[in-house]
């Protein structure tokens, strides 16, 4: 089934790097804004060509929308391999190079398509845009010809029609003018497209505006700021997939300073306002002439669990995650990030096979509804347990008196439907009742003990546990005591054990510190005291990975291994100037004991 524009919700750049060794293949870059972008797979190039000049340049990505099919085209040109430009412009392949894939992580191998009318000397650029009215993609490129007529070799664009990108009508001339052009890009908006294009002569972008793809049906379109902007090529444009804007990129190559953004907010109007340094973020690596793709949240998390830096599971702002596995699979409940003093109202839960790829489940409880009567918003670090074939789900909300509390809500199934209990299960008022030191009440966790007897342990500021009722939806107030020994304790308390000794881990600063961290400590005893050790899980900063806290720790059952799931700052850290602490991203690590017994530091 085709994909609806408003299901994006992130992006992929498919480019190359430069005329370096290695730096004429295909290389991946992810983002969320479409404007920050992470490089994929290490920075190392995702799909090589052995073919014709054994490299590729311009790389560009396109969907095909009647199958579940990607393809990927490019020109067949290695310019490191020391020929030249001359050699590429007059005598180069006319070739174009394509790989094929259904997820966007696995692909086919490459194969090549001759293209080029003969004589012409390179296939520049090669794009596809899909003819709904003729049912077949649109292919065109630029190549340097010299007609009858002419005394010197000119680009123009050419174009050829193909369904599956194997067989393909023959060559026609599309776009010639005056002086030559290359790095053509379509876009389409409703039924009208327009065409940006390189004015190879005087350096600058010039834009058509058609009412269809035929070559006649196009007129120049005023564009002021992108006539002025000199020194640019390689043009490419996306729409964000949360707005009415559009993004058109150029690449730098006069000042080699690699892609620059400009925006518009109506096509038609030719208008650009060009965005200045420090508003958006390429990534590490330079990048040259490449296409923008925008992806589903399930395409995103494929991109990231086959090419992401090993560490964050789920695309988007998630924080505070709750791992835990029922039957053969992974379950992960986390807080909805990204919302200004973490005012989200929404939990989802998502679902794995191999903790690597995620599935969204959806929401399964929503405190701006009436799913949670005693909540008005503010859904925090929420928990999850299994009983008698039931699951029960620990949450924080606020109430009508800008409280938090704990709720609980019950499902037959571990994605839900979930009920909430029409009062929460602790309060603040609790607290002061029972001579229970307490900052907040917020941050369950669940602990069973070896003969299936479980405790809630919570609490912001000072930490408390208390034994669960039989029926897991109540506490025993007389066995509710505050644990002590939690060096420099904040928050998100919890314990697991392992030959007989008690290892607990908090979390410690506040999560819009980038120092928030994760401590640890050891006791005989499930209600302490605690012996502190030290920090299990804190920032690496050569890795951007700042404010890594609010954990879970899940051991797979029958065995001796743990995975510790946690949050840190939105990667790249460039993406919010402000708020860090509001924007999150959920990661899964191993987490392993030492030959004496105690828990390792995660390794960053």
């Amino acid at each position: 089934m085709p994909v609806r524009n408003d299901e994006y919700s992130g992006y992929l750049l498919a480019h190359f790097i430069g005329e370096q060794p290695d730096g004429e293949q295909v290389y991946f870059s992810y983002s969320e804004d479409g404007l920050h972008w992470k490089d994929l797979n290490g920075g190392l190039p995702v799909l090589r060509s052995e073919l014709g000049e054994k490299g590729v340049r311009d790389p560009f990505l396109v969907r095909s929308p009647k199958e579940d099919k990607f393809y990927l085209i490019a020109t067949d040109l290695r310019i490191a391999n020391g020929k030249g430009w001359d050699n590429a412009v007059h005598a180069g392949s006319r070739d174009v190079i394509l790989w094929e894939s259904a997820d966007l992580v696995h692909w086919s191998e490459p194969w090549a398509v001759t293209l080029g009318v003969p004589g012409a000397g390179c296939v520049w650029a090669p794009e596809a845009v899909y003819d709904e009215a003729a049912d077949e993609f649109l292919v065109f490129w630029a190549s340097a010809t010299q007609e009858p007529q002419e005394t010197e070799r000119k680009h123009k664009i050419y174009s050829a029609r193909t369904k599956d990108f194997r067989s393909f009508t023959a060559a026609e001339k599309y776009i010639e003018r005056e002086n030559h052009i290359i790095d053509t890009t379509i876009i389409a908006r409703g039924d009208t497209y327009f065409r940006y294009s390189k004015d190879e002569t005087t350096k600058n972008i010039r834009v058509e505006k058609g009412t269809s793809l035929e070559k006649d049906a196009f007129t120049n379109l005023h564009a002021p700021v992108l006539e002025q902007l000199l020194g640019v090529e390689g043009p490419q444009m996306y729409k964000f997939n949360d707005r009415e804007e559009w993004c058109l990129i150029v690449d730098r190559f006069a000042e080699g300073k690699g892609y620059l953004p400009l925006v518009t907010s109506d096509l038609e109007s030719g208008e650009f306002r060009v965005l200045p340094e420090g508003s958006f973020d390429l990534g590490k690596t330079k990048k040259r002439h490449g296409g923008v793709l925008p992806i589903t949240a399930a395409e995103c998390g494929r991109l990231l669990a086959a090419f992401g830096d090993g560490h964050q599971a789920l695309p988007g702002q998630f924080a505070d995650p709750d791992l835990a596995k029922f039957g053969d699979r992974y379950y992960l409940y986390p807080t909805t990030d990204g919302f200004t003093g973490w005012s989200g109202t929404q939990f989802h839960v998502f679902s794995s096979d191999d903790m690597r790829i995620w599935k969204d489940e959806g929401v399964i409880l929503d405190l701006a509804t009436e799913d949670v009567p005693w909540a008005v918003g503010s859904a925090w670090a929420p928990a999850i347990a299994s009983k008698n074939g039931k699951y029960f789900f620990y949450f924080c909300g606020k109430m009508e008196s800008g409280v938090s509390a704990i709720g609980v809500a019950v499902a037959e199934t571990p994605a839900g439907p979930f009920r909430a209990q029409p009062q929460p299960l602790l309060t603040m008022e609790q607290m002061k009742r029972l001579g229970i030191a307490m900052g907040q009440t917020i941050d369950p966790s669940v602990y069973y003990e070896d003969d299936g007897t479980a405790y809630l342990l919570f609490g912001n500021a000072h930490a408390a546990i208390v034994q669960l009722g039989e029926d897991m939806v109540s506490v025993m107030e007389d066995t509710m005591k505050n644990l002590v020994g939690l060096h420099d304790f904040r928050e998100a308390v919890t314990v697991l054990k392992r030959g007989g000794i008690y290892h607990f881990t908090w979390s410690c600063d506040d999560t819009g510190s980038e120092d928030y961290h994760v401590n640890y400590g050891t006791a005989e005893h499930l209600y302490g005291p605690v012996t502190y050790r030290y920090p299990v899980l804190v920032k690496n900063k050569d890795k951007e990975m700042l404010g890594t806290g609010h954990h879970s720790i899940l051991q797979e059952p029958g065995t001796d291994q743990y995975w510790m799931a946690y949050h840190r700052f939105v990667t790249p850290l460039t993406r919010f100037t402000e708020g860090k602490g509001y924007h999150r991203e959920v990661c899964i690590d191993p987490l392993t004991f030492g030959e004496d017994g105690l828990m390792q530091r995660i390794q960053l």
